[in-house]
Formats: C-alpha cells, sequence, structure tokens
C-alpha cells in the first residue's frame, strides 16, 4: 500500500474558493442573460429563439465544467440535473450529462489519511492488503478494494473530505445562480421543494451508517431471491465516511454486451424489471441511483447491486397515486390520467385542462413496451427520441405541468433503467410482468 504523492491533491475545493467559484459563475450566468434580455428589443421572434439556444449551450457548458471542478455534493447534483429534463431546456441538461462519466480519483494519500482518521487506526491493522488504485470513483468518493486479516475480501468506500461541510452552501449557490439566470422553467415554491428533496437525499448519501442501515433493508427484503444479491458490510470496519463491504463480483453491462447470449440477456432484464416493481410496489423504497456502475450482473442470472446511499421512501398515498395513473394511462382513462398527475403535484394547481389528445400522444411514445403482450425490443427502441422531441413541448406547458417532487426519484430510477435495458438489447414482454403488480 503506497502513497501516490505525484498527484494534485484532487480535494474537491473548499471554503472560500468553493464559494467564489459558485459566486462568479453566478453572476456571469446573470449578466449573460440580462444581455440577452437587452439585445432581444433588436431581434426578431426567430433571431430571439435562436439567441436563446445558442447562450443555454454556453451556460450548460460553463454549469458542467464549474460543478465538475469543484467535485463534491454539487457534482452529484449536476449529474441529478441533467436528468431533469422537465424543468431545464436540454442545452442545459445535456451538458451536464458529462459530470456522470466524469469522475477522477483522489490520490490515496488522501484516501489513507480519511481511512485511519473514521476507523482510528493504521491501515496496516485495518487490513492485510488494499489496493490503492481505486476500484470505482464517483462525485463523492471513491472505492478500493481489499482483503481483511481473516482473509474476506472487501471493497471500501471512502467518502471524498469535505464533502459533506459544503453541501447545503452549495445547492444553495446552484439554485441562486438557476433562478438568477432564469433557466428553470418552474416557480419558486416547486423549484425549493425539488431542492429540499435533493437536500435531504443527498445529506443521506452522505452518511454511511445509513446507507448500511438501507443495504440491510433491502438484504432483509430480498433474502428469499438467491438471484437478488446485496453485499453484506463489515459493521466494525464501517463509519459515517467510509464503509466496508464483502466483495461481491460480477460483470460490467459492457461485459454482458459481448459476451452473455440474448436468453441470458433478457432473463437478466427482467430479473432488473422485477427488483424496480417489488422494491416500488412492496418494499415502498427504491435505489434511486441507476448509473450502470452500481449494478453488475452473473452468468448464473443473478443481479448484484452496489451503492445503497440513494434510496427513495414513498408514502403509500404517491404509490397508489403512481399505481392509478399508470393504469388509467393504460386504459386511455385521460380524466383518470389527470386526476393521478394532480395527486403525484406533476399538475400546477388550478391550471387549464389538458386535452386528451396530448396524454395520448406520450402513452404512444413512453408507454410502447406495455402497450402490447407481445416482446418489446429494446435495442430497436426509439422512445427516448420521440420524448426529446416532445420536449419544447412541455417546457412551452409549464402553466400547466411542473416537476412532480414527490415522484422525482422514482422517476429517475425508470429512467435510467430505460437505458440499462436499452444496452442490454433485452427483447422481453413487460406488459404482462407490469399487470400484476398493478393489480396486487
Amino acid at each position: 500500500m503506497s502513497d501516490d504523492d505525484n498527484h494534485p491533491s484532487g480535494k474537491p475545493a473548499a471554503g472560500a474558493k468553493r464559494f467564489l467559484k459558485m459566486a462568479g459563475m453566478t453572476a456571469s450566468l446573470a449578466t449573460r442573460y440580462a444581455g440577452h434580455a437587452l439585445a432581444n428589443g433588436f431581434r426578431t421572434a426567430e433571431q430571439r429563439e435562436q439567441a436563446r439556444d445558442q447562450l443555454n449551450a454556453k451556460a450548460g457548458e460553463q454549469l458542467a465544467q464549474t460543478l465538475g471542478e469543484l467535485k463534491g455534493a454539487v457534482m452529484k447534483l449536476g449529474q441529478i440535473a441533467s436528468q431533469a429534463a422537465d424543468f431545464l431546456p436540454s442545452e442545459i441538461a445535456e451538458p451536464l450529462k458529462k459530470l456522470q462519466k466524469e469522475a477522477p480519483p483522489m490520490p490515496f494519500a488522501v484516501i489513507r489519511q480519511q481511512i485511519e482518521r473514521e476507523l482510528k487506526k493504521p491501515l496496516a491493522e485495518l487490513f492485510r492488503e488494499l489496493d490503492p488504485k481505486p476500484y470505482a470513483a464517483a462525485s463523492i468518493g471513491q472505492v478500493h478494494r481489499g482483503v481483511l486479516h481473516d482473509g474476506r475480501e472487501v471493497v471500501v468506500k471512502v467518502q471524498y473530505p469535505g464533502v459533506a461541510a459544503s453541501c447545503d452552501t452549495d445547492l444553495k449557490q446552484l439554485k441562486f445562480a438557476l433562478r438568477s439566470a432564469r433557466l428553470v422553467k418552474v416557480g419558486k415554491e416547486v423549484l425549493d421543494e425539488l431542492f429540499e428533496e435533493i437536500r435531504t437525499r443527498l445529506h443521506e448519501e452522505l452518511d454511511y451508517v445509513q446507507e448500511a442501515q438501507n443495504m440491510a433493508l433491502f438484504r432483509d427484503y430480498y433474502a428469499d431471491d438467491p438471484l437478488i444479491v446485496v453485499p453484506a458490510t463489515v459493521p466494525e470496519f464501517c463509519a459515517k465516511q467510509v464503509m466496508t463491504m464483502v466483495l461481491e463480483p460480477g460483470d460490467h453491462l459492457d461485459t454482458v454486451n459481448t459476451e452473455y447470449d440474448q436468453d441470458l440477456r433478457n432473463e437478466l432484464a427482467i430479473r432488473l424489471f422485477h427488483f424496480m416493481c417489488r422494491s416500488l410496489f412492496g418494499l415502498q423504497a427504491v435505489h434511486a441511483d441507476p448509473n450502470p456502475g452500481n449494478f453488475a450482473y452473473r452468468r448464473d442470472g443473478s443481479l448484484v447491486i452496489y451503492d445503497f446511499g440513494c434510496i427513495k421512501r414513498l408514502e403509500p398515498d404517491s404509490i397508489a397515486a403512481y399505481r392509478d395513473t399508470v393504469k388509467a394511462a393504460l386504459a386511455e382513462n385521460w380524466a383518470g390520467v389527470d386526476i393521478g398527475l394532480i395527486r403525484l403535484g406533476a399538475r400546477v394547481p388550478g391550471s387549464a385542462p389538458v386535452e386528451g389528445a396530448f396524454y395520448a400522444e406520450w402513452r404512444r411514445i413512453v408507454m410502447r413496451p406495455f402497450i402490447s403482450d407481445a416482446p418489446f425490443d429494446f435495442a430497436s427502441s426509439t422512445m427516448h427520441k420521440a420524448a426529446a422531441a416532445k420536449g419544447p413541448e412541455v417546457l412551452k406547458r409549464m402553466d400547466q405541468f411542473q416537476p412532480a417532487v414527490k415522484t422525482a426519484y422514482l422517476d429517475r430510477m425508470v429512467g435510467g433503467h430505460y437505458w440499462t435495458l436499452v444496452r442490454l438489447k433485452a427483447q422481453v414482454a413487460l406488459a404482462p410482468l407490469l399487470r400484476g403488480y398493478l393489480t396486487a
């Protein structure tokens, strides 16, 4: 186990430096958009729209660059925001998607200090071996493989120092930046509620003791299913910012795509779908971080799930409203869909009625895998393209619709795993499976 002293510190920017970077970004964005507003007086409608798109694209790049430099919880928020196309223009959301892949590792010297500080022992007393090269790196921490003195192979998740302390300030500053540049299309109350939901989830994700409890919850619930694998923690090697788990290896999605046959990929896709539905309708809690790196696959058809920091527990009323809305959409009951969206908070109270044709078009786009009992070919799916093409129309209807804060993380899970099924090239009949959960 050797330190990597040749790396720059790699730590998240702290204190005044973070504030100045965020404040500078906010001022720059506000100035750009103010200048844009003044120049609009001399532009045609077409020129205004073109200029706005160009300005949004530059703003998105600036946001992504600043959040990536700061790392930490605010970078995590950038990853979440990249999936929130319902309240951010696509020109803003697209550059933020890069943050999901850009997570440069931190030097091992910093990791060593963090482990020894949290577990209160020298590294050599804690582990027989600990690989200084990260097994995985993310926005708020990284993972290293190791071996305990009793011979157990483990992975050690280590949070970057200073991330938790900067969380609230970062979120307030980023919300102010989005509002001051008028980048969001929702009212102040909804945006405040959405950011509070994100803040709550991030604080839970930053508490590894809470994550260990989440893992125990899912391990117990899926104890009857040997093909759903949740790693066990090693409690004596866990603390608030360090968590040690028994190694549960599996193949990455890229390996599955190149080495697993179609039948096995289909079997795994169905297992993932059942995991999503059982968690939602049975456990009433969902694993809300669908990053492909948080899931692994085995040739015996089992699914391994990692990273239980972002778990969203849902109220029974929200689950019932979600179930009723899906059932109404499948039955082409547009009044029922509207009532369901109102219950979920996705419709602006007192706003104009929504015509059935609008809901019918969205049903045609996003419910394709569930309309027919025939297998749906996710490899050739164009749902995402059709939905993206409808995005501008939704933004124009923000006087009628708003982000459904109650189910924001549920929507994140569903959207993320759609891409997993696409990458699995799954050919599966999901409609009969879904009906089983809707009628339960």
